[in-house]
């Protein structure tokens, strides 16, 4: 009788069991380390978050440990702590330092090429600037042309139309939005169009022009692209013919090199 007593007393139906655990509660912690263990995975898979990854790490550790220990003092309170916050806080914790290898490999191949993907991107910049500048420069030169037939332009007026121009005024320094994107001169900082007067003279031609120059920064040097519009261009007259005709120079032809002597048999 005592031991179909105590058969009695030890068995409790499926159904008690159940209903005694829906009065449990999930001890203080638990939630809170599979949360940070979870937040700590998804920040060590961005690749940027890894100090946040290891401290959630160390978090949902911490929570987990408090967790078991009220769940183990007060079983008739709290449920069984699952292991979810214990293995994802490890989780956490080692996915950074086997990540990091990996991000370092990345970086070393990713940042040059972004780097000169930048570099390219400005120098493309600049060279569309000094083409729209050089082409601005041809329809001033063009218009002054139809307005004063004969007359030779003035230079320094083909640069004061460029300089008001709106176009050229919505330039914008693709290294340093700061400095200038087109100024008169020769020189500047990278990123900028320089515009000057420039003359020259070869084999008696005197050839005026609207000189561009655009300066760049490629693999840490300074380098220029250039554009020219000719403004107009005179011969030198040494004088005059008989029938009016003017004389210029010719250009002078290089002397045809002497045939080498046979060799002597």
């Amino acid at each position: 009788m005592l031991l179909a007593g105590h058969f009695v007393e030890c068995w409790r139906h499926p159904l008690e069991i159940y209903m005694s655990d829906a009065f449990l509660t999930p001890a203080p912690g638990a939630k809170a380390a599979k949360l940070c263990g979870i937040l700590a995975i998804v920040f060590a898979l961005t690749c940027v978050g890894f100090p946040i990854a290891i401290v959630l790490g160390i978090v949902a550790l911490v929570q987990q440990a408090k967790a078991k220990r009220l769940a183990k003092a007060e079983p008739q309170t709290y449920l069984p702590v699952p292991a979810t916050g214990l293995v994802t806080g490890i989780i956490g914790l080692v996915l950074p330092v086997l990540m990091l290898p990996f991000v370092g490999i990345v970086s070393a191949i990713a940042i040059p090429a972004l780097l000169g993907q930048r570099e390219r991107a400005r120098e493309m910049a600049v060279q569309a600037m000094v083409e729209a500048a050089r082409k601005q420069a041809e329809v001033i030169v063009a218009d002054l042309h139809a307005k004063a037939p004969g007359q030779v332009p003035s230079q320094d007026a083909v640069i004061q139309a460029l300089s008001r121009d709106p176009g050229i005024q919505a330039f914008k320094n693709p290294y340093n939005p700061s400095a200038p994107a087109f100024k008169r001169g020769r020189e500047g900082v990278p990123g900028t169009v320089t515009v000057y007067p420039d003359m020259e003279e070869v084999d008696g031609v005197t050839t005026w022009s609207i000189k561009f120059r655009g300066i760049i920064r490629r693999g840490g040097q300074e380098h220029s692209i250039e554009a020219e519009v000719i403004t107009h261009t005179q011969e030198k007259v040494h004088g005059r013919t008989e029938d009016g005709w003017e004389v210029v120079q010719p250009p002078v032809e290089a002397p045809t090199p002497a045939a080498p002597a046979p060799a002597p048999n």
